[in-house]
């Protein structure tokens, strides 16, 4: 069986599964609208995918929004809520044992300015500094240096219409579509493997739920992203169609993901066997 199949099945099991039964079966709402109807609540209730419990390692923090203007002070503008892994255990102290403690910092910058924007709010440098523990001065310090290696760095100020290829999840996506390698990727964002296999594993179940017509909607619900990082992905996604290099790399690992749930002939005959 599929990851994608695995998580469409736990899935069903969950409270927000027996919401949409409950908008669906005796409120007679059609799929597109109970989805719809769970998002809303999940952002007015709960402030959407990301708002979970806290796990060892993260961090809340009221930011500014994503949408908020440029020219009121911070105590008067909209703000969010968020949720912010700033120590990832083992995959950090891996990139801390192969890089040093200054890569393993500018890692984390990356990952918590997109979990920011992903969640729909910004941070500032000083915010960043707070949440890691550090002086703000070392954090303009790491920017400065991420930017040579040639990161786009999402703080307040610098943030005006992040789009498409402007993340670093995109990045990651568009290099290993370019037969870039884990470790080569892993190295350039300071982050372990692991978290490239995974953001690379994301990518590919929205590839297959997409193809099989769900909305995007169902989509960030059945691989547990933020509707921001599945337009996003869907946006590559689009973009990969008319680069025949990239489409290749993905109709490749698509066959792949899909041969997972096919059973074999094996398999076959031994569900078919008599005892």
């Amino acid at each position: 069986m599929s990851q994608a199949s695995m998580d469409e099945r736990l899935a069903t099991k969950t409270p927000e599964a027996a919401f949409l039964r409950v908008l669906h079966d005796e409120f007679e709402f059609s799929t597109r609208v109970s989805w719809a109807v769970l998002a809303t609540a999940q952002e007015m209730l709960i402030g959407g995918a990301m708002a979970e419990a806290v796990r060892p390692g993260q961090i809340r923090m009221i930011v500014a929004s994503l949408k908020a203007p440029f020219g009121p002070t911070l105590a008067e503008i909209d703000k969010v809520e968020l949720t912010l892994m700033v120590d990832n255990g083992e995959e950090d102290a891996e990139v801390k044992r192969r890089e040093g403690t200054e890569a393993q910092r500018r890692g984390r910058i990356l990952r918590i300015l997109e979990e920011a924007l992903e969640q729909g709010g910004v941070l500032t440098q000083e915010d960043v500094a707070r949440a890691l523990g550090v002086e703000r001065r070392t954090i303009a310090r790491d920017v400065k240096r991420l930017k040579v290696e040639g990161h786009l760095v999402h703080t307040r100020g610098q943030v005006k219409g992040v789009g498409r290829g402007q993340t670093h999840k995109v990045r990651i996506i568009e290099l290993w579509l370019d037969r870039e390698g884990y470790d080569k990727i892993a190295r350039w964002v300071h982050h372990s493997p692991q978290s490239i296999q995974r953001y690379v594993s994301t990518f590919l179940r929205l590839v297959v739920l997409h193809r099989e017509g769900r909305t995007a909607e169902e989509i960030a619900f059945l691989t547990r992203s933020t509707g921001r990082l599945v337009k996003d992905y869907l946006e590559v996604y689009q973009a990969v169609l008319g680069v025949p290099h990239r489409l290749e790399k993905l109709e490749e690992e698509v066959a792949r993901v899909s041969s997972w749930s096919k059973p074999t002939p094996d398999d076959g005959e031994k569900r078919g066997a008599k005892p």
